[in-house]
């Protein structure tokens, strides 16, 4: 991984090989970012993407197996349990430029991935909502 530290975050370039995910997280452990967002993009390789159903509370797991471009990874960065949490949903598109889109479990860059990761400013943590059985952004107080 290669970076650059700008005003208001950090520009980031992923390796080929890397997992997207852990070396993400450990970026943000190593460097205290305590809250923010991630956009990015790139080529990638082995996906495994999900869809949530609120009604049955549970993910389901798609894999791509091969190579495809990143159209967009967004996401956001929060703690559980201490460890720093980044939250991702991916478009990825094959060579026919099919897409295919949800929530990111895993996936290694093929190419590169590079990414905008901007601070929040603030640490943000994640707690289980036990209606959803999800662990959400935990604002306290609850503000609506």
């Amino acid at each position: 991984m290669r970076y650059e530290k700008i005003t208001g975050g950090y520009f980031v370039r992923l390796e080929r090989g890397e997992e997207v995910l852990p070396t993400l997280c450990e970026f943000v452990a190593k460097r205290k970012i305590g809250g923010g967002f991630i956009a990015g993009l790139g080529a990638v390789e082995n996906i495994t993407l999900g869809y949530f159903d609120p009604h049955e509370g549970k993910y389901t797991e798609v894999n791509f197996p091969g190579e495809y471009e990143l159209a967009n990874l967004t996401g956001n960065i929060a703690y559980i349990d201490g460890k720093p949490f980044v939250h991702a949903h991916a478009t990825i598109s094959d060579r026919e430029m099919n897409t295919k889109g949800g929530h990111w479990f895993s996936g290694k860059v093929a190419a590169t991935v590079e990414c905008y990761i901007a601070l929040a400013g603030k640490k943000f943590t994640r707690s289980l909502d036990s209606h959803l059985g999800l662990k959400l952004l935990d604002f306290k107080p609850l503000r609506k």
